[in-house]
């Protein structure tokens, strides 16, 4: 089964530290799923190309209907706080995608409502978005809170804990472990065998592998009756779960952290 990919990265902040490394780690994961899984790039935005609007709900004055949600796996490499990832201040729209309770006390006001077309997985190659306690507004607020109202049929967040080392490897590695060429894109064997992961597995395998052992990465996925998300293998690798829905007889949110 055919799918499609898109990826955003920024090195060239104008508002925070720089980085170095996010086109090369938004680009091995570009080429690796496009060159050897045959997987259709719908794009590949970077820097001053890289907008928060490409990942905004409409309904909050976004395009993500145009962007994100054509794509079936988003990946996306630069900074990241417990209140949501970065982007440069000179592009629509503010320079930051927020989840709830990050503007204001009440919630609501995220950023993130992903899930009414095709995507099924966002990937955060960022810092401490999926911690799971933040002081925001002046109270704790959980990653649950924070998080929650972004699966709107969504599957999974896939991200971090802590602090992650900017480095140029995890996004070939996490789509070699998804893919299965992961024997010879990190050891270098012969690639004359596949062994796909789950896309959860791929993750924590991907941070083990790249990140020191101080780091912690993290899932955060969404079911509803009839689903399982936590057990999808990328399309054409394995069973995709069908989309959670919102109003069935339960709807449930799982955040599993995992040391590197």
């Amino acid at each position: 089964m055919s799918y499609s990919i898109g990826v955003e990265w920024i090195n060239a902040y104008d508002n925070l530290n720089a980085l170095h490394h996010e086109h090369e780690d938004a680009g091995g994961f570009y080429d690796e799923l496009r060159l050897h899984d045959g997987a259709t790039g719908l794009f590949t935005w970077g820097d001053a190309g890289a907008w928060e609007d490409d990942f905004k709900a409409n309904a909050s004055g976004g395009h993500a209907d145009q962007w994100v949600e054509r794509a079936d796996i988003v990946y996306f490499t630069g900074h990241g706080s417990p209140s949501g990832f970065y982007f440069r201040s000179d592009t629509p729209d503010d320079s930051q995608i927020r989840g709830d309770f990050t503007s204001t006390s009440a919630g609501n006001d995220g950023d993130l409502r992903l899930g009414h077309n095709n995507i099924e997985w966002l990937a955060l190659e960022v810092c401490n978005t999926l911690q799971m306690d933040a002081n925001q507004q002046g109270a704790n607020r959980d990653v649950f809170d924070r998080w929650a109202d972004a699966f709107e049929g969504l599957h999974a967040i896939l991200s971090f804990t802590t602090t992650s080392l900017d480095l140029a490897n995890p996004g070939k590695i996490f789509a070699a472990a998804m893919d299965g060429r992961w024997i010879s894109v990190a050891y270098g064997l012969p690639d004359f065998i596949r062994a796909p992961m789950r896309v959860v597995d791929a993750w924590f395998w991907m941070a083990q592998f790249c990140q020191p052992s101080d780091v912690e990465s993290a899932v955060l996925f969404a079911n509803s009756q009839g689903t399982n998300t936590g057990a999808d293998f990328l399309h054409g690798h394995g069973a995709v779960s069908p989309d959670p829905v919102r109003g069935q007889s339960w709807f449930s949110w799982t955040w599993i952290p995992h040391a590197c």
